[in-house]
């Protein structure tokens, strides 16, 4: 059977979305962590972030948020330097797109974050003091 000329369409659409998403995010950065090596190289390695029960579907954009705000409240609550929060990090640099990212560190940098779970947890918690290197 034939496709519909609505289901061609909609097939149109849908391409023309995922294309420009692709084109605005840097696919040669997506993906890949720079990592230090104990001799001081930097290599880089694929990776990416495992299953998380709580994003069971492939839309990425709840799972981008919720780990950008997940990283700004461990910083918040642990202060700059405290290294678990890298995982946070990590899983947010890798599944977001990066000008949603600078786009939202331009927003708290301005005070105008549009999440009210952040604020909430902001007003909730005082702000630590940035954590010292131990070298």
């Amino acid at each position: 059977i034939p496709p519909t000329d609505h289901q061609k369409q909609w097939y149109q659409r849908r391409v023309r979305v995922n294309t420009n998403y692709f084109i605005q995010t840097n696919l040669r950065d997506m993906g890949f962590r720079d990592v230090e090596m104990p001799d001081g190289t930097v290599k880089r390695f694929v990776w990416s972030p495992k299953y998380d029960p709580r994003f069971p579907a492939f839309n990425k954009g709840a799972k981008c948020t919720q780990y950008f705000i997940d990283f700004q409240k461990c910083i918040w609550r642990k202060g700059e330097g405290y290294k678990p929060c890298d995982w946070f990090r990590h899983h947010y640099e890798h599944v977001c797109p990066p000008t949603w990212i600078e786009k939202w560190q331009d927003q708290l940098e301005r005070g105008v974050f549009p999440n009210k779970q952040l604020v909430k947890w902001q007003a909730k918690y005082p702000k630590a003091a940035p954590v010292e290197d131990e070298e």
